[in-house]
Formats: structure tokens, C-alpha cells, sequence
């Protein structure tokens, strides 16, 4: 494992850098009790009980103990605003408790709390148990909705709240000893991309739930905050670290995927947990209150153990297909029925971005059983023209074909253009000519043939051209096919397969931000003719990026895939994800299937 994940910017698909890692034996998350519950969080009390509060109705803070994590006791309430408040209910407009928390500092229980018209407020239990009575420490502070208890190393107790908001508390805690400072995180500045607004322009952790840890001589400060990867609105768990409390602090980065405000504990065996309540469409608990392991996988980056799914759905719990490292990949069919999978090789240097110029083929009859057919193209050996444009070519996305009685293979090379080979023996194994180059920039080729028998060359974000009979070239000036909102279907890995009468447009995207902490998706458009007009471009497989759909001898419609984001299951292996696909308003609604 490397440590330099908070000060270097990964490449997402690195196994070191990711978010969420895949176990063979990984066991989905759970709701803690069958009762909605906002802004969870959990503490361990001295008497190694566990003690569960949330928002639940405004009104109360309740309370649910454990002694594993996983039996509650019924709700107690510890403190109701409507017989015990005082100042809360100053003002005008509607007044409710949100956000509590329960913490143990100084020998003692403490309720922080912040009220829906703005505000943060603290109670203090007068009998050292979580039960009360609680006595009123007052108004801490006139913003902020949510608050949290830090107490470092040295006894001194801070409060942390709203968006990385943090100032040192009075000794006796009645009030701040100081005017809250926002914790200030360092840009993204990713090399070659320092103008992308998507690296420069955050400066704080998070928009609200801020918690303060500490754990060997970091400080790491979690916040929330809105960030729409997978198409999808939802609030996701960031956390930036530091040496010093107030600074500086690294890059934030996503620590829980769908965990918005969390606090963090220690559980049974002292394994480090964060509580949290599902955010979004894609949690496993939304709106339910869920515990999930947590690791530090080297100094300053947290992040989930091994083995938690966190992610709703057939894409959240996929398994590799196959055990062998791959980008891109593609599976046609023979004409015997048998299955050919190809894409972007990490050979002979097990390296996806360095000289990687060799093309391979496996073959499988059920999809699920894979078996490496050949080396069928090595540019090293077998090339022409490409190694006079490249002195150490990359090989990436090749995509297959079975046309007039043999296998062609269309391929990109790194820094832009397209080449195509043929079989001259009929057969997958090759050997293959070079027909040459078909075009001079871009990249991620694919071919389709229609019903009619025509064949169209589709690439890079959506452009095609129809091809000639005898797949020299294009009989059509190309063109860029767009959603009916003038948007691309995506930026990368176009593609097109005919599906119940309807042409899906299919390609890569990147959501939420560029190749950090986003998703890379598979999007998708849909249209009764091949050049359209293509509806309003939707997320099909999450995290399936630059993967392509294809129909198994079934008629069924599927997808590959091979994980390239932090979030997503695995990474870099080959997957295959059945696919539904079925009329609304919007034409066809494809999503994957859990059969």
C-alpha cells in the first residue's frame, strides 16, 4: 500500500487509491433499526455500550443502545424541546431540534444539536449517563444546523460544525473561547490539468455535518456534501487531514460513498466504524441508519475494509468475470455462437499506459468461463503504419467484428487515430493483415451493422460514418450524432447496438468530477433511426464507463464492464452486467437487471 494518497492525485483505477475494494466474501450493509433516521451518529460510552440518536421527529432527542451493534433497545427519550426548551424557541417560524449528537468528553455525556432556523446549541448530562437529565449549556453559535464535540490529545475541546467551521471551547463549556475559523482544504491540481475548474475551485471539506477524528498524529475533518456521481443526486462523505488542527489541510478526497453526515467510533474489537444514514437512490439503506467498517490504509487516507457493499442494484454486489487485467472490453459473436472478448491489454509490460501494444482474444460459450484464444496482433511485430507516427505505441480498445465470412478488429492508438485489421483465414486466431488507418484523430472505435446488412464505423463521443463494402474506408463525410438536448451521449467509447427495433448510442462519461472522486459511467441514448434524433442521454450501468453493450444468443441484452473509478466494485477485471430494457416516456429505460 503506498502512502502518498493525500498528496499525490491518483489515477482512479489504481487499487492502492480506491475508495471501495472487492472481496470475494463481501457482505452487504444493513439498516441498524426499521426507523428513518436523519443525520445518524453514534458513540461509545465508557461503559462500552453504544449509544445510536439522529433526527427523528424535531422535536425530542432519542436515544437506542446497543451492546453489538446490532440489537437496539427501543427509543428513550433524553430531552424534548416542547418541556424543556428555552431560547430554541425564540424567534419566529418553526423551531426544531436537528443533527444531535451524543458524545463523551470530561467524564460525561454532551448532546450538540443545531436548530432548523440556524444555530447550534449543547446539553450537558448532570448525572454522567446518556439517560440525563441534561442541563442547558446555551447558544453556541447563530449559524450552522449541525454540531459535533472534538476533544484533542492535550484535554482541550473544540466545536466543530456546518462546513469544517472549528474554534476551541471555553474550559468550562458554557461558549467558544475564540471566532470559529472554516478549515481551508487544498485544490485539486492534477499535472497537465491545472486550468480544469473541476481541481480548483473547492476550498472547504464539505457543505455541512463537519466531525473531527484524530488517530496517529492526523486530523482528519469529515463533511458532506452534494456530489451527483452516477447521474444521481445524492450527498457523499469527504475528509481532508492535516498535522495541525487548524491547518493546513490536504486535498479532500470521498471517504464514504452515500455516507453524508457521519461520526466515527471505535466498535467491538476495537474496529473503527463511522456512522451514517444512506444517502440517494443507489444506498443500500436510504434514509435508514447503517454502520460500515473503516480503514486507514496507510497514514491520513481512510476508507471502507475490504468486502463492504455499500451500492444497491447488480453493479454494486458484480463479480469479475474473469481473473485477468483488462480496460475496455468488447465481447462479439462468432458465427458458431461462441463469445470473443477483447480490449485495451496491459501486456508486455503489465502496464495500461506504457507501450502496452499487444491484442488479445478470449473466447468463452456461456459468458461465464474464459479461455485466452491468441495473441492476435503485436504492434511491435505486426505493425506498419503506426510505428511511424509512434515510436512506442499503445494499443487501446479494440472492438470486434464478424463480417463477410471473417473477423476484423478495429483498434486506437494513444495520442489519437484508428487503425483495422482483418483475418485472412476466416478464423478468430488470425493471422490478420493491416488494412490501415481509418481515422487521424480520436480514439475508442467500434463497428455496427444493421438490419440491412450496412456496416457504420462509430467512435470516439458519438461520430459515425457509414462504411464501404469492402471496409477500406467511408462512403459519407462523417457526422456527430447528439442527444435531442444538444448534448453528447459521452465523451469517450461510443457505440451502437439495435435492440427491440431501437438504436441505443451508448458511451463513456465522467460524473460528479474528472477522474478523481467521480463515476465513470455508461450513458446512453436512444432513437428510432440510426442518426436520430436520440432522446435526452441517461446513466445505464453505473460505473460501467467504456464498456459496450452486446445480445447473447438468448436475445438478451448485456454490458461489459471493468471498473475505473474509486467507487466502484473492482477494478481493472473484466465483468458482464445483464441489462433491462423497457418502454416510458423517455423511449427505452435500460438498467441493469439483479437476475
Amino acid at each position: 500500500m503506498q502512502n502518498d494518497f493525500i498528496v499525490q492525485s491518483p489515477h482512479p483505477e489504481t487499487e492502492w487509491a480506491a475508495c471501495t475494494s472487492y472481496s470475494e466474501n463481501a457482505v452487504s450493509i444493513e439498516r441498524l433499526i426499521d426507523v428513518p433516521l436523519k443525520d445518524a451518529s453514534i458513540c461509545t460510552g465508557p461503559d462500552h455500550l453504544y449509544y445510536l440518536t439522529g433526527t427523528v421527529d424535531g422535536t425530542n432527542v432519542q436515544v437506542w443502545i446497543s451492546t453489538d451493534l446490532k440489537t437496539w433497545t427501543d427509543p428513550i427519550s433524553v430531552w424534548s424541546l416542547e418541556l424543556e426548551g428555552t431560547w430554541q424557541k425564540e424567534g419566529t417560524g418553526t423551531t426544531g431540534i436537528c443533527a444531535p449528537e451524543i458524545r463523551f468528553v470530561k467524564g460525561t455525556f454532551w448532546v450538540t444539536y443545531g436548530l432548523s432556523q440556524g444555530g447550534t446549541g449543547l446539553l450537558k448530562s448532570t448525572s454522567n449517563s446518556v439517560l440525563g437529565p441534561y442541563e442547558d449549556m446555551g447558544k453556541m453559535t447563530t449559524d450552522g444546523q449541525d454540531a459535533s464535540l472534538f476533544e484533542d490529545e492535550d484535554g482541550a475541546v473544540y466545536w466543530v460544525y456546518s462546513n469544517g467551521q472549528i474554534a476551541r471551547m471555553k474550559e468550562d463549556m458554557t461558549g467558544l473561547a475564540e471566532i470559529p475559523r472554516m478549515i481551508e482544504v487544498q485544490p485539486w491540481k492534477v499535472a497537465g490539468r491545472e486550468d480544469d475548474p473541476s481541481y480548483t475551485g473547492n476550498v472547504q471539506v464539505g457543505a455541512y455535518g463537519a466531525f473531527l477524528y484524530k488517530q496517529d498524529g492526523y486530523y482528519a475533518m469529515f463533511c458532506a456534501d452534494r456530489f451527483a456521481r452516477m447521474g444521481s443526486e445524492a450527498a457523499d462523505t469527504f475528509v481532508a487531514v492535516s498535522q495541525s488542527i487548524y491547518g493546513p489541510y490536504s486535498r479532500r478526497y470521498l471517504a464514504l460513498p452515500h455516507g453524508g453526515q457521519i461520526s466515527l467510533f471505535d466498535g467491538p474489537e476495537h474496529q473503527l466504524y463511522a456512522s451514517f444514514t444512506g444517502s440517494g437512490q443507489y444506498s443500500l439503506v436510504e434514509h435508514y441508519p447503517a454502520v460500515v467498517p473503516m480503514t486507514f490504509a496507510s497514514p491520513g487516507f481512510i476508507r471502507p475494509t475490504d468486502g463492504v457493499v455499500l451500492e444497491k442494484g447488480a453493479v454494486g454486489s458484480l463479480k469479475p468475470a474473469a481473473d485477468f487485467p483488462i480496460r475496455d472490453p468488447h465481447i462479439s459473436t462468432g458465427p458458431d455462437g461462441t463469445y470473443y472478448l477483447t480490449g485495451t491489454s496491459d501486456k508486455p509490460h503489465r502496464n495500461f499506459w506504457d507501450r502496452n501494444d499487444q491484442l488479445h482474444v478470449w473466447r468463452s460459450s456461456d459468458l461465464q468461463e474464459w479461455h485466452h484464444v491468441a495473441k492476435v496482433w503485436d504492434l511491435s511485430e505486426n505493425g506498419t503504419w503506426e510505428n511511424h507516427i509512434y515510436e512506442n505505441p499503445c494499443l487501446w480498445a479494440p472492438e470486434m467484428i464478424y463480417l463477410y465470412e471473417t473477423f476484423w478488429i478495429t483498434y486506437s492508438l494513444q495520442g489519437g487515430c484508428t487503425g483495422l485489421i482483418k483475418s485472412v483465414s476466416g478464423h478468430v486466431e488470425g493471422p490478420y493483415i493491416d488494412m490501415g488507418r481509418m481515422t487521424n484523430t480520436d480514439i475508442d472505435s467500434s463497428f455496427f451493422q444493421d438490419s440491412d446488412g450496412e456496416v457504420y464505423f462509430v467512435w470516439q463521443d458519438g461520430k459515425i460514418a457509414r462504411m464501404k463494402k469492402n471496409m477500406t474506408g467511408f462512403v459519407e463525410d462523417p457526422r456527430k450524432l447528439l442527444s435531442s438536448d444538444g448534448q453528447r451521449v459521452g465523451y469517450e467509447g461510443a457505440f451502437i447496438v439495435k435492440y427491440k427495433g431501437k438504436y441505443i448510442l451508448g458511451a463513456a462519461e465522467w460524473n460528479g468530477d474528472k477522474r478523481v472522486d467521480g463515476t465513470y459511467d455508461l450513458m446512453y441514448a436512444v432513437a428510432d433511426h440510426i442518426y436520430g434524433p436520440y432522446t435526452p442521454r441517461r446513466v445505464g450501468v453505473p460505473h460501467g464507463g467504456h464498456g459496450t453493450m452486446f445480445i447473447d444468443g438468448d436475445g438478451r441484452l448485456w454490458s461489459t464492464f471493468f471498473g475505473n473509478d474509486r467507487t466502484a466494485p473492482f477494478r481493472t477485471r473484466p465483468g458482464i452486467v445483464l441489462l433491462q430494457a423497457e418502454e416510458d416516456g423517455q423511449g427505452l429505460c435500460i438498467t441493469p437487471s439483479c437476475e
